[in-house]
């Protein structure tokens, strides 16, 4: 039975206790939070016991520490579980700065664990399917994505979200998501440019990021926390032989549209609406198989560097009004 340690007690924190209560072969035994009435209420709903002092996240009888922080605490976490010898979970991003993440790599692999980043959106069915359709040649060679993520301002503990120092605002919390998928997908980046409204944080942020791919591809990655709505996704893939779509606000929320071929009649559209369950419980799942296993986490440590070095130069880029960032 692994022992699993939930180090921060907010949103995903909680998810991810729920869904390791649901996995075979763990169970949730701590849990720590700066505040400890939120982790007071997390290890009740749990069966869990509360860490009072931090050192307790990284005791011989903790086998997996999940770190669900705020962004600037994840890497001095990270480092610390990698050098007790635990297996850890970090939520995206990585870590604040590059810096930090070059050390949380080197201290996981120093010490042999397995390490995997929350890109969760890799295990949306919807973009694991479209990602399988690119890379199978079904759509033909891609030219141009577009990808939208939008929602309102999340608020969290202590607003840290609104303060763009701890956040990196809307493209590096929210977007990186999406930029995750694309290198996933498409392969190195070479160059970005991004422009939004860092200047309006902490009541709103939106950022637009124009990345070039080393295979030729353009992408368009939108991020928004200025929406008052429900929170929603997009995309449009275009390709030679057809376009992927996919909107969240649709019943079928991924349509495969084919370009007419000699023998067709004409374009045919193919709605697919893959069987919901939990990104984040397969999420979860996987990681625990890879602990079990052995096997490599299905996003690596080096992945999730690459997007937030992508995020990154983004954020540069905004700042700086839209200057042309190389990678």
């Amino acid at each position: 039975m692994l022992s699993v340690a939930i180090c921060g007690a907010g949103g995903l924190g909680t998810r991810h206790a729920e869904n390791f209560e649901q996995i075979p072969d763990t169970e949730v035994a701590l849990v720590h939070d700066v505040v400890e009435s939120a982790a007071i209420e997390l290890a009740e709903a749990t069966g869990a016991r509360v860490a009072r002092a931090e050192e307790e996240i990284f005791d011989d009888d903790i086998d997996i520490v999940v770190i669900a922080t705020p962004t600037p605490d994840h890497a001095y976490y990270a480092i610390k579980a990698a050098d007790a010898g635990k297996h850890v979970f970090c939520e995206k991003p990585l870590s604040r700065t590059l810096e930090q993440a070059r050390e949380v790599l080197d201290a996981v692999e120093t010490a042999g664990v397995t390490f995997m980043v929350g890109h969760v959106v890799r295990f949306f069915p919807q973009y694991a399917r479209a990602h399988d359709l690119i890379v199978s040649g079904e759509i033909g060679e891609v030219g141009v994505a577009f990808t939208s993520r939008i929602n309102t301002m999340p608020t969290g503990r202590g607003n840290w979200f609104q303060d763009y120092a701890l956040s990196g605002g809307v493209t590096l919390d929210m977007t990186i998501h999406d930029f995750d998928w694309l290198l996933w997908t498409f392969g190195p980046a070479e160059r970005v440019y991004s422009v939004g409204a860092p200047e309006k944080m902490p009541l709103l942020d939106y950022g637009l990021t124009t990345i070039r791919f080393e295979r030729g591809a353009i992408a368009y990655a939108e991020g928004s926390w200025a929406d008052v709505g429900t929170f929603r996704t997009s995309f449009d893939i275009a390709g030679s032989n057809g376009l992927l779509r996919h909107d969240s606000t649709q019943v079928s929320t991924l349509t495969v549209q084919r370009r007419e071929g000699e023998e067709a009649h004409a374009g045919v559209q193919v709605p697919e609406s893959p069987a919901e369950r939990s990104p984040y419980l397969i999420e979860d799942e996987h990681f625990v198989r890879c602990v079990l296993t052995g096997e490599e986490p299905p996003v690596s440590g080096e992945e999730a560097f690459d997007s937030l070095a992508l995020a990154l130069a983004a954020v540069e880029s905004n700042e700086a009004g839209g200057k042309l960032v190389e990678l």
